[in-house]
């Protein structure tokens, strides 16, 4: 047995960032290169335009021997809602290895002694996560407890869905290579006709006059474009894009879309569209347009299509037209506001909120 009670918890620190991108990815199974998962805490961390000079970039635990054997990363996000701004503080990235999981505990109780100065969010909650911010009063936010997929091209899901029942890679190839001819056609068309015109957006100041042409009732992301600008433009992930959708229904008002390619599955061979953000609040009809027209500009380079936290109507706006709801062991999302420091609990939430760790 590991002699835990001799493991130090310690602030982390950016001299510490190698140690920490290298722990996560071993623990996480990321393949991404060490110098570019370095790369991306220290953006996260070191250059969010939101960090205070005395917020924590989060904490590790190390043996005796300086091992690192547990941490949790912690960036803030600022939102609004209407003129007023407040700083949230969002935790991830928290892995312990499992000959130490008893003293994670640790970790999570200086993340949440930050209540009395933040609240505190999560977006990348797993259900045993989940069960700890429920159990801290944390309450969910953005619909979150599910997400939505337009399938363009069936055989890859296919295959994971056999990998995942009898962790056969083999089984999983045979049953795809037999099943393709009639999953071809069940391929997912959306309507070719589209109201409303999507465009790449190249220029932060473009994207943040966009964005403030919206406003809402709801807590909503400051983006503002100092955040966008670190956010979209700082070549960190380039599989990241803006784009701006007019909508030729809502007054031919103008949205951002913010989209990210990734790969999901056993063998990464899903290749998925994730729509990160649609500000403003469009209206069913729009989001199907909008839709659409991502599924015209990435056909060729995805198979699935994916959206989180929508509402219910335009959730059913979709589902309408063949999209599928995958629904997770628990929501991703939630906040934590023990001192009463949030104005409301009414959230226009997106997936970008949060989404940008390893």
């Amino acid at each position: 047995m590991p002699e835990t009670g001799k493991l130090q918890l310690q602030l982390i620190s950016p001299s510490d960032l190698e140690e920490v991108a290298r722990f996560i990815s071993r623990l996480s199974g990321s393949d991404t290169p060490l110098p570019r998962a370095v790369e991306r805490l220290f953006w996260i961390l070191v250059e969010n335009p939101a960090r205070d000079s005395v917020d924590p970039l989060g904490w590790l635990l190390r043996t005796p021997t300086g091992e690192v054997v547990g941490c949790m990363c912690s960036a803030p996000q600022q939102f609004c809602l209407g003129e007023m701004t407040f700083t949230l503080m969002m935790a991830n990235s928290f892995y312990v290895d499992d000959q130490y999981r008893g003293r994670g505990a640790s970790i999570f109780l200086k993340y949440v002694q930050l209540a009395r100065r933040y609240p505190l969010f999560v977006s990348s909650a797993n259900a045993a996560v989940a069960e700890m911010w429920q159990k801290l009063g944390g309450y969910p936010i953005g619909n979150s407890d599910h997400e939505i997929l337009g399938i363009l091209r069936w055989p890859p899901l296919l295959g994971e869905g056999v990998y995942r029942k009898t962790a056969s890679d083999r089984l999983a190839r045979l049953t795809v290579a037999l099943a393709s001819p009639w999953l071809r056609a069940r391929r997912q068309i959306l309507p070719e006709a589209v109201e409303g015109k999507l465009r790449p957006i190249y220029d932060p100041e473009e994207a943040a006059i966009i964005c403030a042409g919206h406003r809402t009732d709801k807590i909503t992301s400051c983006r503002n474009l100092s955040f966008l600008k670190w956010r979209y433009f700082s070549k960190v992930d380039p599989t990241t894009r803006l784009f701006a959708f007019r909508s030729l229904e809502e007054d031919k008002q103008q949205f951002m879309v913010a989209v990210r390619r990734q790969n999901r599955g056993y063998k990464q061979q899903i290749r998925a569209l994730q729509v990160l953000d649609i500000w403003g609040e469009a209206r069913p009809d729009s989001c199907l347009s909008i839709a659409s027209s991502l599924w015209r500009e990435y056909r060729d380079q995805i198979d699935v299509l994916a959206f989180r936290c929508l509402n219910q109507v335009q959730q059913q706006a979709l589902t309408a037209r063949g999209f599928r709801v995958r629904s997770f062991g628990a929501p991703v999302a939630w906040c934590m506001d023990k001192y009463g420091l949030l104005p409301s609990k009414t959230w226009y939430f997106v997936p970008a909120d949060g989404d940008m760790f390893l």
